[in-house]
């Protein structure tokens, strides 16, 4: 659901973000961790409870997935990277 979001919704056309497979893939294998995520490992009462929780974790997903990007393009991200 995530990932769909982020190669289909138009705003990631206009903020001129490319995909980045790799870094998705180890964001989401972290990030969907019943640990890290304990809703995940919780029983829903119904299947319309689930997909909102989906949803709320798909969304955030994206959120964090876009920051990451946003803050690679950043002057001052790439200078301390460089420094790395």
């Amino acid at each position: 659901m995530a990932k769909a979001h982020l190669t289909v919704a138009p705003e990631a056309y206009e903020s001129g973000l490319v995909w980045d497979e790799a870094l998705f893939t180890e964001l989401a294998s972290t990030f969907l961790q019943p640990s890290v995520q304990p809703l995940l490992a919780s029983p829903f009462a119904s299947r319309d409870e689930a997909a909102i929780v989906e949803g709320q974790l798909a969304q955030s997903l994206v959120n964090s997935y876009r920051r990451i990007l946003q803050q690679r393009q950043d002057v001052r991200v790439q200078q301390l990277n460089a420094l790395l």
